[in-house]
């Protein structure tokens, strides 16, 4: 399509890669490619090394957990002229600064500062909002198409990207949305109405369900039987057998069932979601975005990765590592359903024995174990550190909550360090300080809440 049918922020966005990485374009340079293991991060470490695959340049992908000084020491032994780094790069501009290569950070995370080195295509410094309207899929798809319109086929991998980091919830925003509308109209999404639920028959597809997470239903075959049956269906009936008038008596009930453990309007209405059909892929961008994040999370980046790069073998091994991924949250939520999670005066939080899964269950916990007005804080000892992921909600974020700032500065007493999102954000610390950094963490979200208040 031409320029001139380009929506307006695409455009904006478009010119600004073109202009930064010009010199990438029909060069052959080796580039080393830096992502975040997580489904956003690994979708977005894909769209860039089928890009580079594409042009015939060299390339070299890592999936990595954070930026450290072990990976620095790393990238520095391994010169290459070019590291792209992916979701993650913003927020530790000292340590890439360090680099003799050049360097490029496409980011969505709240920028510490303009770097004095880097090339910095962080869309919050265009007056774009990285935590609800772009991620770094999406990101990575615009640097894609700078260098190649033909690109713009790896629309879906971007889709699944930004509902990894649930930038689709309520509804697209921003630049997002003008991707997700464009790339329908080109015809590299199709997008249809359907229940969240994934699975061969009703019964299966319910008790496995882990998001939403469903009280007495979610990991409990019997209560997912009842629940069905109650809309007059049988628990063997397929998704694809529902007519209309069943899909709408399944919804009402699960819709039901949110609502009366709490969970919001918004979050109760996603029991029916827009499943956009990706082109070139056997599944729609919710099931890839699923898949992918089970094998970040798992410690199988990759399969995920492979995932993206197009594998329909690997598709089909993503989709077992899927079903692990569910069995160990639905086993984890229902013993945090059981032993409850302790209240601060500002904050919750609880503790999880897995530190890769820890922001889903933060996620899970804050918006449909106990959902309410405090952040929701998970704790996972991670080798001599305790991690922390911290979650909350866009009401929230409306009072004036903001978690990556609360986390950086409750971190920093503590001889750690934070960041991310306000609405999701998260730290590391020193082993045993966890407790000073709650407390720390408990009092900057209260002077923060105090505050948008008044």
């Amino acid at each position: 399509m031409a320029d001139k049918d380009l929506p307006r922020t695409v455009a904006k966005v478009l010119q600004k890669m073109a202009e930064c990485l010009s010199p990438l374009r029909g060069g052959r340079e080796p580039v080393r490619i830096v992502s975040h293991y997580d489904a956003d991060g690994l979708c977005a470490a894909g769209i860039l090394s089928r890009a580079f695959l594409r042009m015939n340049v060299p390339f070299h992908t890592t999936i990595a957990h954070q930026i450290d000084g072990p990976l620095i020491d790393l990238l520095s032994k391994q010169p290459y002229p070019w590291i792209i780094f992916s979701d993650m790069g913003s927020g530790a501009l000292d340590m890439v600064e360090k680099l003799e290569s050049r360097v490029v950070i496409l980011d969505h995370h709240q920028p510490l500062r303009e770097s004095r080195k880097a090339v910095q295509l962080n869309c919050h410094l265009w007056g774009i909002d990285g935590t609800f309207e772009a991620c770094a899929s999406t990101l990575s798809l615009m640097a894609a198409v700078a260098l190649d319109e033909a690109n713009w086929d790896l629309a879906g991998i971007a889709c699944a990207g930004a509902i990894g980091d649930r930038q689709h919830m309520p509804a697209w925003k921003g630049l997002n949305a003008e991707i997700m509308a464009f790339s329908e109209k080109a015809g590299h999404l199709r997008t249809r109405k359907g229940l969240v639920l994934e699975g061969t028959d009703l019964g299966t597809a319910l008790s496995q369900n882990t998001e939403p997470y469903f009280r007495g239903v979610s990991g409990n075959p019997s209560g997912a039987t009842a629940l069905i049956e109650a809309a007059g269906l049988s628990a063997a009936a397929t998704l694809k057998e529902l007519d209309e008038s069943e899909v709408s008596a399944l919804a009402s009930l699960l819709c039901l069932n949110l609502l009366r453990g709490g969970t919001s309007e918004e979050y109760a209405r996603g029991v029916v979601v827009d499943k956009q059909w990706v082109s070139g892929f056997d599944t729609d961008a919710n099931e890839l975005s699923a898949v992918v994040n089970a094998c970040g999370r798992l410690g199988q980046e990759d399969l995920g990765l492979s995932v993206c790069l197009g594998g329909r073998q690997s598709l089909a091994e993503a989709r077992a590592v899927r079903e692990q991924y569910r069995s160990r949250i639905v086993k984890g939520m229902l013993e945090l359903e059981s032993k409850g999670i302790t209240k601060k005066q500002n904050i919750q939080y609880f503790y999880s024995d897995n530190a890769q899964m820890a922001g889903a269950f933060a996620a899970l916990v804050m918006n449909y174990l106990f959902p309410g007005k405090l952040p929701t804080i998970s704790l996972a000892r991670e080798g001599q550190s305790m991690k922390v992921s911290a979650r909350g909600t866009r009401p929230l974020v409306a009072k004036g909550l903001d978690l990556a700032k609360a986390c950086r500065q409750a971190a920093s007493k503590n001889g750690g360090d934070g960041g991310g999102h306000s609405i999701a954000s998260g730290a590391s610390v020193p082993l045993g300080s966890e407790i000073a950094f709650l407390d720390a963490l408990d009092a900057a979200v209260g002077e923060q809440l105090a505050g948008g208040a008044k």
